[in-house]
């Protein structure tokens, strides 16, 4: 039996754990090798400077009928993206302290997640504080599927996290997510002392639906105590309304495809009374002007690409203190690969660190 049919059989024979332990393994393969494996398993898309291993990993994920991120089902894309996210946990990085509980939403308590360094076990107040809205088309994904990242953050940016579980579409489609992420940072802004935080260094981050959701959150509070001190956003869904290149190159063959785009849009506007030329939900056509400053991430391989950099120039010509950041091996979604993908974590683990730095070099 030849190594692409053993590997792939013992795969596809692992369950849960297993599987992701198996893959973690893959990671240790030499590039060439992943590569041949990758081809061999089916995997013809021609990205060239992909990751190896992501290659290889994305090969497998094909094989076993991995499908769209978003579906018209909505409650059965939630349990497949959380089953394959808590396949694939390894061992979470440590941080001082972590509580869930409840804070006051607009219709009704939501449930957050927070996540203390050990600066903040010290009570140190010039730790800042950055709350976090997950990813997933504004249809998936929850504290636990994202709970990894907000580790890293947490760790290695020596920053506390407060994870909000926010509203999901199509059973509250747009402005729920909104509504409840201003809410989430006002709590926040209001109790950062009580955490052992900064009040005034609060700061908003997410990946994907959730980088839309921080740009959405900084446009509505700017000027306002409300407003955060920052912007971290991760491969940000901006624009739902203008073509970008990266939408019509990477459609297919990667994590994030076309169709999941759509089936977002119809999740979370088609079902709402807004349209999608609304700011509240293309923040690209809102103003972008004196917003906080940002450290907006791209990543090479994504559809998202092209709009997350148009919408990072847009501020920097509008004066606001930007940087982008484009991490040029990986596609959508590679926060939520650390636990597989050397790459993807030392990659996390960087942009947490530089996010450090570019608060502490932002005027108090």
């Amino acid at each position: 039996m030849s190594l692409a049919k053993t590997i792939r059989r013992q795969v596809s024979q692992a369950g849960g754990k297993a599987r992701g332990d198996a893959a973690r393994l893959l990671a240790h393969l030499p590039a060439p090798l992943q590569l041949r494996l990758a081809r061999l398993m089916g995997y013809q898309h021609e990205y060239a400077g992909l990751d190896p291993h992501i290659r290889l990993l994305l090969a497998f994920r094909q094989l076993e009928g991995g499908g769209s991120l978003v579906t018209r089902d909505a409650v059965k894309s939630r349990r497949n993206f959380r089953r394959e996210m808590l396949s694939i946990a390894g061992k979470p990085t440590p941080v001082a302290e972590i509580k869930n509980f409840q804070i006051d939403g607009p219709a009704g308590k939501l449930n957050v997640r927070h996540y203390r360094t050990e600066q903040g076990q010290q009570a140190s107040k010039s730790v800042p504080l950055l709350v976090f809205y997950h990813g997933g088309g504004f249809v998936v994904g929850d504290l636990d599927t994202h709970d990894e990242a907000c580790r890293l953050l947490c760790h290695y940016g020596r920053m506390q996290v407060l994870s909000v579980d926010y509203r999901l579409a199509p059973e509250h489609p747009a402005p729920a997510a909104v509504d409840d992420c201003v809410a989430a940072l006002k709590w926040a802004k209001a109790h950062a002392a009580e955490l052992g935080a900064d009040p005034v260094r609060v700061c908003v981050c997410g990946d994907s639906a959730g980088g839309n959701l921080s740009a959405v959150v900084s446009q509505q509070t700017k000027g306002t105590a409300d407003a955060p001190a920052a912007q971290l956003l991760f491969y940000p869904v901006v624009d739902l309304v203008n073509e970008y290149q990266s939408r019509k190159a990477f459609t297919q063959g990667l994590f994030l495809s076309d169709m999941d785009i759509e089936e977002a849009n119809y999740a979370y506007v088609g079902l709402s009374d807004l349209t999608l030329q609304d700011p509240l939900v293309t923040p690209m056509l809102g103003d972008l002007s004196n917003l906080p400053p940002a450290l907006v991430v791209s990543a090479a391989y994504d559809v998202l690409c092209d709009e997350g950099e148009a919408y990072a120039n847009r501020m920097r010509e509008l004066g606001n203190r930007v940087i982008l950041d484009r991490v040029e091996s990986h596609g959508h979604g590679f926060i939520n690969l650390t636990f597989l993908n050397p790459s993807a974590k030392q990659t996390t683990i960087r942009i947490a660190q530089d996010f450090r730095v570019f608060l502490d070099s932002l005027p108090a």
